[in-house]
């Protein structure tokens, strides 16, 4: 028997108070190089997708975005945002109550348990964000 819980009414509850709004990479930007970050990513706030979901900071004393090291293990990511739609990593937030933009370095997929994704978000220097 599998255990499955639908917790995107849960998402919708806690993300009532706070607005974010998503900018998804565009597949067509130019490269300096290869597999490196983009020259030039739209932030313009009219083609950016409005959600209302939570972003909240990354607990330390949880395993999310941790990786282990020699020596002890080091937080990956400021935050965490948890979605009912999915998308790639590079995605940009401008996540107001947290005072700037954010990537999307890594996400986790629940969907065979739950119908939720969840994000590891990193401050953006490219986007103005040096954390």
């Amino acid at each position: 028997m599998a255990f499955y819980m639908d917790v995107s009414d849960m998402i919708a509850d806690f993300g009532k108070t706070s607005e974010i709004k998503v900018l998804e990479p565009d597949d067509s930007a130019n490269q300096a190089y290869v597999g490196g970050p983009t020259d030039e990513i739209d932030l313009d706030a009219d083609k950016a997708e409005i959600r209302h979901e939570p972003v909240l900071p990354i607990n330390p004393n949880s395993s999310l975005g941790r990786k282990i090291i020699a020596g002890g293990g080091q937080l990956e990511g400021k935050l965490v945002w948890y979605s009912t739609d999915k998308y790639p990593s590079g995605t940009i937030l401008k996540v107001p109550a947290q005072l700037g933009y954010y990537k999307v370095t890594t996400y986790g997929i629940w969907n065979p348990y739950s119908e939720f994704y969840e994000y590891v978000l990193e401050g953006d220097g490219q986007h103005g964000i040096e954390e």
